[in-house]
């Protein structure tokens, strides 16, 4: 397909973005096809430092000896085209509500970059911490980004 797409590809440069197993695949078909990859480059998010990872062991340890969430302090989401609903922690995002109820939102980035997770909401109110994956249209119509829009009460999603 490749070879289809841009016939001239092995006399390019190429630049790669996206999730890691895909850039894996991208540079293996490279390799195999000869591709001078010197003339590849990557551009990656990156993945968790290891700084990162340490923190969340040690929230997940305090979680563990945290008291339970008080049931007032939940969050109802409603999905509304499946007619299937949840209630959520505080922080919990849309999409990790719609994953606990089997609903594939499509997700790429898990950032706010890339906007594949977007999403109606019909009501309530979340606080969204993009990337630029939206656009001031988008959200004014009342579009979020299930993958870092976290309810500040209950909302409902048309999926």
């Amino acid at each position: 397909m490749l070879e289809l797409m841009a016939p001239d590809f092995m006399e390019r440069e190429v630049f790669c973005c996206g999730p890691t197993p895909y850039m894996n695949a991208v540079k293996r078909l490279l390799e195999a096809s000869g591709f001078d990859m010197s003339r590849y480059h990557e551009e990656s998010f990156g993945a968790t430092p290891p700084e990162a990872r340490a923190d969340a062991v040690e929230h997940a340890e305090q979680a563990a000896d945290a008291p339970q969430i008080d049931v007032a302090d939940l969050h109802q989401v409603e999905f509304t085209a499946s007619g299937k609903s949840i209630r959520v922690a505080p922080g919990e995002t849309v999409h990790a509500a719609a994953a606990k109820l089997g609903l594939l939102i499509p997700k790429a980035c898990g950032m706010g970059i890339c906007g594949t997770c977007k999403v109606m909401k019909l009501g309530g109110e979340v606080d969204m911490e993009h990337n630029g994956g939206i656009t001031e249209e988008d959200e004014a119509e009342g579009y979020i980004l299930s993958c870092c829009s976290v309810p500040k009460g209950d909302v409902r999603i048309e999926f």
